[in-house]
């Protein structure tokens, strides 16, 4: 099997369980709660986005220069970047998270939703953010195991915490066995619960890994393809929990000036898209539900693109540590190939049967309807955005994350005005929203393939 896929295999999984999270939590409180209350995590899940999106503050930086370390064959060297920020993640996400939970109604009033609405996110949203050192932690430690090639134990984790969160979802909800009826903030302690467990169960593995070498791995592409993998280090690396003290400042200052462009791009996407809820809010709630189910389903596409991201990620950076860009570009190039087959295959899905994917969200036909119709014009788009993800996660690898800032943040920026110009001026109604969201999409899909062919990421060093 090529190398590039067995590693990209796992974390592919494991993406789609991690999107698995918001399916089923979509299903609970849409089929248990009603639409208000599915509208409600809708709006929360954007602010649980730009937590993912400052993970990175931490996430990117060490596991770009983990991988770098591998590369280079400096294994005690990569197990000191991984240990310390462990302490970053920890630090950081005390500080994100007391910030949001006073910035929480400033953000409902930015997004101009129902009170009820907005009562029932803001339970959500403060259960979530009680969790946010666990998030932070959660991400850092599936990101040390896969800058160490070992995509297969975080999918694992993963696995087990999904099939956690999906047993207490609806106990804490409802108020199952004798606990208490929590409603949609139940569904938030469930998530927070499960990444709980997945916080000690990564931190115990890699707390009791031993070193066992690594190796050289060189095989063929397709197997018919002429052309070689790049050199991939397989082994185990732990955390020195024990040895490994201090606050290095110098790393922390090159793990956050890789982290934060990539970070200003993540937090940036779900702010904007606080104003295009603000925007849909005023066609109604359904359209913020629809919103929500469109999101939860674009999940199955764009997990699958962060999968190869993050697969291509770990080969860049590693190859560029033993001094072989020529492999490291040819990775990223493949991973692009064969996640743009694979969208091309969900966007006819998406076209055809979205109609039957909105019914298996919520039986009301208008939010069936209105969610059809953003699956539609989303599905034109599927497969630039996967060539925008998968080419992000290259440049990352290579700790060059200030190009995909310079694209996404004007783009997405972009997305307001012209949402308000499709929506408003041209008469497209709520539909110019979406084809506002599809548009730019796709533009960020060409230019960052035009940049990463330049290659001056090839010479970045960490």
């Amino acid at each position: 099997m090529p190398m590039i896929l067995r590693l990209a295999g796992p974390v592919v999984l494991m993406m789609y369980l991690q999107g698995a999270y918001n399916i089923i939590d979509s299903i609970w409180v849409g089929q248990l709660l009603g639409k208000m209350a599915l509208a409600a995590i809708a709006t929360g899940g954007f602010v649980l986005w730009s937590i993912f999106g400052l993970t990175n503050l931490v996430t990117v930086g060490v596991m770009a220069t983990v991988a770098r370390r591998i590369g280079e064959d400096k294994l005690q060297a990569a197990e000191q970047v991984a240990t310390k920020g462990v302490w970053y993640a920890f630090v950081l996400s005390l500080i994100v998270g007391a910030a949001l939970w006073f910035l929480i109604p400033v953000l409902y009033e930015m997004m101009g939703t129902d009170p009820q609405v907005t009562q029932l996110g803001s339970q959500y949203l403060r259960v979530l953010l009680f969790g946010c050192p666990l998030i932070f932690l959660s991400f850092l430690l599936q990101r040390i195991f896969q800058a160490a090639g070992d995509t297969v134990t975080p999918m694992w984790l993963m696995f087990v915490t999904l099939i956690l969160n999906a047993g207490l979802d609806p106990v804490l909800m409802l108020g199952l066995f004798g606990f208490p009826k929590m409603g949609v903030a139940g569904a938030a302690m469930a998530t927070v619960i499960a990444r709980l467990a997945m916080v000690i169960f990564g931190i115990w593995l890699l707390a009791g890994r031993k070193r066992i070498g690594s190796k050289r791995v060189r095989e063929p592409v397709l197997g018919y393809f002429p052309l070689i993998i790049p050199v991939f280090r397989t082994g185990y690396i732990g955390l020195q929990m024990g040895k490994t003290t201090g606050w290095d400042w110098r790393l922390f200052a090159s793990t956050l000036r890789i982290g934060i462009p990539n970070t200003v791009s993540q937090v940036l996407f779900p702010l904007v898209y606080m104003l295009i809820t603000r925007i849909a809010a005023a066609y109604g709630p359904i359209y913020i539900a629809a919103l929500r189910i469109g999101h939860t389903v674009e999940g199955v596409s764009f997990f699958l693109a962060l999968g190869f991201s993050i697969a291509t990620a770990t080969c860049v950076g590693q190859n560029l540590g033993a001094q072989r860009p020529d492999r490291a570009e040819r990775a990223a190039w493949i991973a692009t190939g064969i996640v743009v087959a694979i969208l091309f295959v969900y966007s006819v899905v998406f076209y055809f049967l979205s109609r039957q994917i909105g019914a298996a969200f919520t039986p009301d036909p208008e939010t069936i309807g209105a969610s059809a119709t953003y699956l539609e014009i989303l599905a034109i788009s599927q497969v630039f955005m996967g060539i925008e993800v998968v080419l992000a996660g290259a440049f990352s690898g290579a700790g060059d994350t200030v190009p995909p800032m310079a694209i996404f943040t004007p783009l997405n920026i972009a997305r307001i005005p012209a949402a308000y110009l499709l929506a408003g001026t041209a008469g497209l109604g709520i539909s110019g929203v979406w084809w506002a969201i599809s548009g730019t999409s796709i533009m960020k899909g060409l230019i960052i393939a035009f940049w990463f062919y330049r290659g001056r990421w090839r010479t970045r060093k960490i």
